[in-house]
């Protein structure tokens, strides 16, 4: 499988494992790296400093790069305000979508969506078909990228897939993230963890799997469809303190934080995969436990 793969968002957390995986897999793709800033990407065939929001730009490079794959991973997520949110989230995916339209020849683009976009009202196990909406303002802003994905992909001759990616752990896995907060807390050495709820479960994935999926998907997913990126394990807050506490041979105190704790919050969620392991034969291959151990070996 040879061709022109442009990866969105690669200088992101997401996307750096993402071009490590494809090189060290041997495969036989062109890697074209897109961001706002393309400094901290690595490894790549070119790289190219662009605002996906300007059309005119994307379709500028489609013509001197054009792509047969496209995996967008560019978008924001909280701390970042609601508005930078809505415009990178659905702004960037309508500029990119526009971009590619005078393409003469279709391509195939996997869009990363989130679990955030089911409803909290939505039973775990979630499947693809579970309701969708009003979880938070991030969840409606990828749900609204997700169906313009669709929807304008359609229009624009791209072969769109989604693939509603769980809650990512691994290494350089960002601070302002559960499993990431946590492991700074330990890497600090703090005598004392303050965290939130710590019964509420949520379904773990390593991302050197979910970048496999997004492959995987690349090359047998179905066009049009929708698949959940999850382990289909919920485990709580207060069982990955314990993994850290053992792995780490450190028990320090855990403290309830109040401003870290949210109202409302889910007790449990947690995804069916079962569409993309029929579809690909993916399956996570991580432990929850490796994970937080090459979490805390970073450096």
């Amino acid at each position: 499988m040879t061709g022109v793969l442009w990866i969105t968002g690669v200088s992101g957390f997401t996307g750096r494992h993402l071009v490590r995986f494809l090189r060290q897999s041997g495969a036989s793709v062109r890697i074209i790296g897109v961001d706002i800033d393309v400094s901290a990407a690595a490894d790549l065939d070119a790289a190219h400093p662009i605002d996906l929001t300007n059309a005119e730009a994307v379709a500028e490079l489609a013509g001197r790069e054009p792509p047969d794959w496209v995996i967008h991973l560019a978008g924001l997520m909280p701390p970042a305000a609601e508005s930078d949110m809505w415009r990178a989230n659905v702004g960037g995916t309508v500029g990119l979508l526009l971009g590619l339209r005078e393409r003469n020849r279709r391509l195939r683009m996997v869009s990363i969506g989130s679990a955030g976009e089911y409803a909290l009202s939505a039973s775990s196990p979630l499947t693809e078909t579970a309701p969708c909406g009003g979880a938070s303002v991030y969840g409606n802003t990828k749900l609204a990228q997700s169906l313009t994905c669709l929807w304008l992909g359609a229009e624009c001759r791209v072969d769109v897939l989604i693939a509603r990616t769980f809650n990512l752990v691994g290494p350089g896995l960002p601070p302002h993230l559960i499993a990431g907060a946590l492991v700074h807390q330990f890497l600090a050495a703090a005598e004392e963890i303050r965290v939130g709820n710590i019964h509420t479960a949520r379904d773990f994935i390593d991302v050197r799997d979910a970048v496999r999926a997004y492959w995987l998907l690349v090359r047998r997913g179905q066009s049009g469809g929708i698949y959940n990126v999850s382990s289909g394990i919920p485990v709580s807050v207060r069982e990955v303190l314990d993994v850290l506490s053992r792995v780490s041979g450190r028990s320090p105190c855990i403290r309830i934080d109040p401003s870290r704790v949210r109202v409302n919050d889910p007790v449990s969620v947690y995804g069916d995969s079962t569409r993309l392991r029929e579809a690909t034969q993916w399956a996570p291959t991580i432990s929850l436990e490796q994970s937080l151990r090459d979490m805390l070996a970073q450096v």
